[in-house]
């Protein structure tokens, strides 16, 4: 699938963007097709770092400057992929706050994840960013201690499943997330982890 940037000049015109029956209007000028499926990687002001939905292609036009209309159409959502956009509703409209400035995010991305901490069965819906292989920021209003161990589980581009990733607590008061360590148990774990976040940067 290609991947095709859309960019919204203001938190208020993703917002706006949203259409009934899982339709997003997107201002692009990478061309797509009726029914081609693509990789929609989104920003706006609000979003420290980009989000990718998968998304099906549902009418493109080029720009017409003499009538102010910016090139881009309609694109349609799946249901997991829609809720992806509710998400970034939520970060728009300022429902979910997600404090960390671009200048301070070491790799741009923006990953919602679902997390739980370790032992128990719910979990809850976040996102991460500033993303390395030592370890990554999660946005959640939920308390946390130092030490404690939570699992993640991120849905990379391309794949069904959620991965996991075993994490512990390591910082709570920097004011803009939760600070976390990945723990890799073995080799195994190790690649899976360098897979993730390979997949997830150069989405």
């Amino acid at each position: 699938m290609r991947k095709v940037r859309c960019n919204y000049n203001t938190s208020d015109s993703f917002s706006e963007s949203l259409k009934e029956e899982r339709t997003l209007e997107v201002f692009t000028t990478d061309k797509f097709d009726p029914g081609e499926q693509i990789l929609l990687e989104i920003s706006f002001p609000s979003l420290p770092g980009k989000l990718v939905v998968r998304a099906i292609g549902s009418e493109w036009h080029a720009a017409r400057p003499r009538l102010r209309i910016r090139a881009g159409g309609q694109v349609l959502c799946t249901d997991s992929e829609w809720r992806k956009i509710e998400f970034l509703e939520n970060v728009a409209n300022g429902t979910v706050a997600l404090s960390a400035r671009r200048k301070h995010v070491r790799l741009p991305v923006l990953a919602e994840i679902q997390w739980r901490r370790l032992g128990h069965p719910e979990s809850q819906l976040a996102a991460m960013s500033e993303i390395s292989e030592s370890g990554a920021l999660l946005f959640t209003e939920a308390e946390m201690t130092i030490g404690e161990e939570i699992i993640v589980e991120v849905t990379p581009p391309g794949s069904v499943q959620p991965m996991e990733i075993l994490c512990i607590v390591r910082n709570t008061s920097n004011g803009e997330g939760i600070g976390m360590e990945f723990v890799a148990r073995d080799m195994g774990g190790v690649q899976r982890l360098r897979e993730i976040i390979r997949r997830l940067v150069s989405r």
